[in-house]
């Protein structure tokens, strides 16, 4: 149970002033977490804006939430049909050339039905059509990146050459060119994608709808259930389960990369709370060291080692709680604006901006918030440990 004299004689030893200094070192201690907190705020919410985003396009363009291989149509129906299946579409890709008069570029070709639109509309979505229209009804119709079009010097209408290895031994694979038409440019904000992907209907690059050697892509309703999905639809459509890969697996290199990125943020953005740390560790020593007279009168009229410790460990907290409050309103609103914030420098600079993208994901927020409180508080507790060796007789001997 904490004493009501604890709390004011916390409130009073954060306040006071020091030799003459017109602001106390607790005050400064505070501005600094709360400093820390919304730029760790800040930087995270955009760090997860630009990667969310590569990560959602990757997921609905290209890996999609489970990739399945080698099945029937009917096995795809039955998957198709089962609880928490948002969507499922065959697909093909290949390695290829892309050549026109201009310049020969390497591009990913995805082959997708006709009906793809009706399948899966969220593919259509982050592909982000900007100009022209996916077309499988015109002959040899494709779908091109924005810079891809940009190098090559095409737009809508313009024909462009794939090149394709055809023959039956490794001997005899001749390189032979295939004419197609540009019906549409997208720009899905993936550099990757925007720069080499090619996307026809299947019936444009196999001259059929469906083929054998398609495999599905499969989108659920909550992509971070995708291994129970994985064993339902090994269990109760009767796929087997080495037919089946998770996101996680398919992009495993590329996720672990985001993923350490972000964990280092974290921690070289963390050291202010560390720096800040050290100075109320500082900071408490010497109030405890400027107070041994003070501290020596309570010890004398019956206050306990641990009561004089919970003074310092609640002038941490106070700290914490008043500059990590501080810090995550600013941090929110500074995210939530910052598009705004920039257009200013932009427009008074006269440079050019890009919109830049944020989420803000509350969990991480409350983690930043509590770790920079947890900081403060065992700062805090760990400077006044030299408390408990303070006694009354050797403070007031000389007084």
């Amino acid at each position: 149970m904490i004493k009501k004299w604890v709390l004011w004689v916390s409130s009073r030893y954060i306040n006071v002033n020091r030799r003459g200094r017109k602001i106390s070192p607790g005050i400064l201690s505070s501005v600094g977490i709360g400093v820390g907190v919304m730029a760790l705020i800040t930087v995270i919410s955009v760090m997860n804006g630009f990667q969310m985003g590569f990560i959602e396009d990757i997921l609905e363009i290209s890996s999609y939430h489970i990739r399945i291989s080698d099945i029937t149509k009917e096995e795809a129906v039955n998957v198709r049909d089962l609880k928490g299946i948002k969507s499922i579409m065959p697909f093909l890709e290949s390695q290829s050339l892309i050549n026109t008069e201009y310049s020969m570029e390497p591009c990913l070709i995805k082959g997708i039905p006709a009906d793809a639109e009706i399948l899966d509309p969220a593919f259509f979505e982050h592909l982000n059509i900007v100009t022209g229209k996916f077309s499988p009804d015109t002959e040899g119709g494709i779908l091109i990146g924005r810079i891809t079009a940009y190098r090559m010097g095409v737009t809508i209408g313009d024909r462009i050459s794939i090149i394709a290895l055809n023959g039956g031994t490794f001997g005899s694979l001749r390189p032979e060119n295939s004419e197609f038409t540009v019906t549409g440019i997208f720009k899905s904000g993936y550099n990757d994608f925007d720069s080499s992907l090619v996307v026809m209907s299947l019936a444009s690059l196999f001259g059929i709808d469906d083929c054998a050697s398609v495999e599905y892509g499969v989108k659920l309703e909550n992509r971070f259930i995708d291994k129970a999905a994985s064993l339902m639809i090994a269990a109760e459509a009767g796929i087997e389960q080495d037919k089946i890969v998770s996101w996680r697996s398919y992009n495993k290199s590329f996720f672990s990369a985001l993923k350490l990125e972000k964990t280092m943020m974290f921690i070289l953005l963390g050291l202010i709370f560390l720096v800040v740390s050290f100075g109320i560790f500082n900071s408490t020593r010497r109030t405890v060291v400027e107070k041994q007279e003070e501290i020596g009168i309570m010890r004398a009229i019956g206050s306990t080692p641990a009561q004089i410790r919970q003074i310092f460990v609640i002038e941490g907290l106070i700290i914490g709680l008043a500059g990590g409050l501080a810090g995550t309103a600013a941090g929110l609103l500074i995210t939530l604006n910052i598009n705004a914030i920039l257009s200013v420098f932009a427009f008074n600079s006269g440079s050019f901006l890009i919109n830049v993208p944020v989420r803000i994901v509350f969990g991480e927020v409350f983690t930043i918030f509590t770790s920079a409180l947890l900081f403060c508080v065992f700062s805090a507790y760990a400077a006044s440990r030299k408390v408990s060796r303070i006694t009354p007789q050797e403070v007031l001997r000389y007084e």
